[in-house]
């Protein structure tokens, strides 16, 4: 894998062909904000990036989330630079719908190149391609979760092709001496509750985060993440898993053959600004 710096070289060295007409004041504001951003390994074209010209040209402030470059006036879906309260730099994607911008802290489809069963420190700080496939990083959705009151929407596509959402009016995620306790709301939705409602017996609201090599689960006979794979909010063991390779599962909607599904956030408020 190549080190921080060489991904930084990498992308300067991209982003010359396209700023060049900028001059080199320009290039090297554009070096600084990628060297500052924790997750930049995660993104293979920085040009994708909707927010770095302007904050280059220091025309915008770093927001702390999707929602904040909403009320700011950005329409467009995409990557951003924000900075959560304690937070260094991230890149995250943003959805700007539903008069929200929601932050986007897991995507995983039916053919992803992701094979989720990864170890507790990289589930800590993220992995994947943060334009498709990823998994933000449980440090980073404990500090979105903290620093405002979130909700929390799952989207997902069935074997149909049908789309369905779960949402959950509170989410937050504590910190790692908790072990990214998930904590959720009440449930709304046309896809089912399987994740505080349960005929299986297995409940996913107030359960520890699980990986295979750092067991939490509730299970006397089985380590969940070790047997089933990807990193999850495990019980003993689960009624929706969607951190995996093969066969994304939720109870109330799809038997291991969900195609997709995305995981967002947004900060809780009575507001709203349409265009």
């Amino acid at each position: 894998m190549l080190s921080s710096k060489m991904w930084i070289l990498c992308f300067v060295t991209l982003l010359s062909i396209s700023f060049s007409a900028t001059g080199e004041g320009a290039k090297e504001a554009i070096k600084s904000i990628l060297s500052d951003i924790i997750n930049i390994e995660m993104v293979p074209n920085v040009n994708k990036i909707i927010n770095l010209k302007q904050l280059e040209q220091r025309k915008v402030f770093y927001t702390r989330d999707c929602d904040e470059l909403f009320q700011l006036g950005h329409r467009k879906n995409g990557l951003y630079v924000i900075r959560p309260e304690g937070s260094p730099l991230l890149v995250v994607q943003c959805y700007m719908y539903d008069c929200n911008g929601w932050t986007v802290i897991q995507r995983n489809s039916f053919d992803t190149e992701i094979t989720w069963s990864e170890s507790w420190t990289t589930y800590k700080y993220g992995f994947g391609n943060m334009e498709s496939d990823h998994w933000l990083g449980n440090k980073y959705i404990h500090l979105l979760t903290t620093q405002k009151w979130n909700k929390v929407r799952i989207v997902l596509e069935d074997a149909q092709n049908r789309t369905r959402h779960a949402e959950y009016d509170s989410f937050l995620l504590n910190d790692e001496d908790e072990k990214y306790r998930a904590r959720l709301g009440t449930y709304q939705g046309n896809a089912g509750d399987s994740l505080s409602s349960s005929t299986l017996k297995n409940i996913h609201d107030n359960m520890r985060f699980s990986t295979h090599d750092n067991d939490n689960d509730r299970s006397h006979n089985a380590k969940c993440a070790d047997d089933f794979g990807g990193g999850w909010w495990y019980d003993s063991c689960y009624d929706a898993q969607l951190n995996r390779k093969n066969g994304l599962h939720w109870n109330t909607l799809c038997d291991h053959n969900c195609r997709s599904s995305v995981i967002l956030i947004k900060p809780v408020h009575m507001y709203c600004n349409r265009v």
